[in-house]
């Protein structure tokens, strides 16, 4: 039995470090995105944030993650904890949209601002403000 409580114990250590882990990463992600957008000239409209993605390949989920998430006058940015980073320009996207579910998932039970993009491809976001993104991409979208 004390075996068991120990295993037990050892696999709640490694769990709380890798979250603790995550999120010290998030954060000086965070701040680097902040700096950079500072750096480019852009201006910070929300973010930069913890965020989920889902992103497809026709039609079929293809990753998701949490990361950390911003939108400036011109782009959003996604930054992924180990990957590639999504930037997609707002020129790109062809409409929003909004639903909790997205590519047959529901997550969190919290509403997927859903982009689709001039190529085609759709990626969806979950974030903070949900309302406050969907008002300025709304708006941001359908001047360009």
């Amino acid at each position: 039995m004390s075996h068991a409580i120990a295993v037990v114990a050892a696999i709640a250590v490694v769990g709380i470090l890798a979250l603790l882990l995550l999120h010290v990463r998030f954060r000086w992600q965070g701040a680097h995105l902040k700096r950079a957008v500072e750096r480019s000239g852009e201006r910070l409209l929300f973010g930069p944030e913890v965020g989920y993605y889902q992103g497809t390949i026709r039609g079929i989920v293809s990753v998701s993650t949490y990361g950390v998430i911003a939108l400036t006058d011109r782009r959003l940015v996604f930054r992924k904890p180990i990957g590639g980073d999504i930037d997609i320009s707002l020129s790109q996207v062809a409409e929003i949209a909004e639903n909790k579910w997205f590519a047959g998932n529901y997550h969190n039970g919290r509403k997927f601002l859903i982009l689709r993009l001039a190529d085609g491809t759709q990626k969806a976001f979950q974030v903070k403000n949900h309302d406050g993104w969907m008002h300025e991409l709304g708006s941001r979208v359908s001047a360009t």
